[in-house]
């Protein structure tokens, strides 16, 4: 039987980096788990079934796979990724850099605010527990605290594109009317 070397790290990293206990993330699998099995998945002393690897992936939004690599196999996975991408992320790259130039105009004020802003953005992709109207956590029936998957899931991508698509549409006009008065 092939010993897997690498699931308990990655699991660890991935689950510290969301910033949950091994309780929080066991509770939050599409079929839970208690802590002691995270636990015991971390230090490898067993690994998960393949539904709990299936679980663990799509709660984390990566490859079941990724769970399995080794550091450098992840850069290189990685990096073949990006060079078959090279031409999506170049005009991006552009971007950033005028960004970047821009930025140079702002005080440390407004830095500080586009900071937050941006800090409530992401909030959108972490993990998070669920709290009701006395701002106390939600738990299941054990007295556990939930922890749901992001909440970028619930975005209404598709209503927000067809508002933007609109935008467009009504500035598109609006040039056109300019250009002919």
């Amino acid at each position: 039987m092939t010993k897997v070397h690498y699931f308990g790290p990655n699991l660890k990293r991935l689950r510290i980096q969301s910033g949950l206990s091994q309780a929080e993330l066991g509770a939050a699998l599409d079929t839970p788990v208690n802590g002691q099995a995270i636990s015991n998945w971390e230090r490898e002393n067993n690994h998960p079934t393949y539904e709990n690897l299936i679980g663990i992936a799509k709660f984390f939004n990566v490859m079941p796979s990724e769970l399995l690599r080794t550091e450098k196999e992840t850069a290189v996975g990685e990096t073949t990724a990006i060079l078959d991408r090279i031409d999506e992320y170049m005009p991006k790259v552009t971007e950033i850099r005028r960004v970047m130039h821009m930025m140079k105009d702002f005080s440390p004020r407004q830095l500080d605010g586009l900071s937050e802003q941006l800090d409530q953005i992401m909030q959108y992709f972490r993990p998070y527990t669920p709290v009701d109207e006395d701002g106390e956590p939600e738990t299941d029936q054990n007295g556990r605290k939930i922890t749901k998957q992001s909440k970028y899931r619930d975005i209404p991508i598709k209503e927000i594109h067809q508002v933007y698509q609109e935008l467009k549409a009504i500035q598109s006009y609006r040039d056109d009317q300019q250009k002919r008065d």
